[in-house]
């Protein structure tokens, strides 16, 4: 991978600046990111809870595993500061 940063063996002073910025927005990005994922997931999750609390009886280890796992998600989702 070549980020011309570089070239020449002279620092690109504009290049390292512009990736300097990237790497700091970057926390807020990826937390973002994580977080949107666990929120759909917990979605998809609630979803198919309904869909097996159709039948609590014959479907209650899965109503269990299904709520834990919407409890995990929703104790990964990080504060944005």
């Amino acid at each position: 991978m070549n980020c011309n940063i570089i070239p020449n063996g002279i620092p690109n002073l504009e290049e390292l600046e512009k990736k300097a910025c990237k790497t700091i927005e970057f926390p807020r990005l990826a937390t973002t990111t994580g977080n949107a994922i666990a929120l759909f997931t917990m979605l998809v999750l609630k979803e198919i809870l309904k869909q097996q609390s159709a039948n609590p009886i014959d479907n209650l280890t899965n109503i269990i595993s299904i709520s834990n796992s919407i409890a995990d998600l929703n104790s990964s989702i990080k504060i944005i500061q």
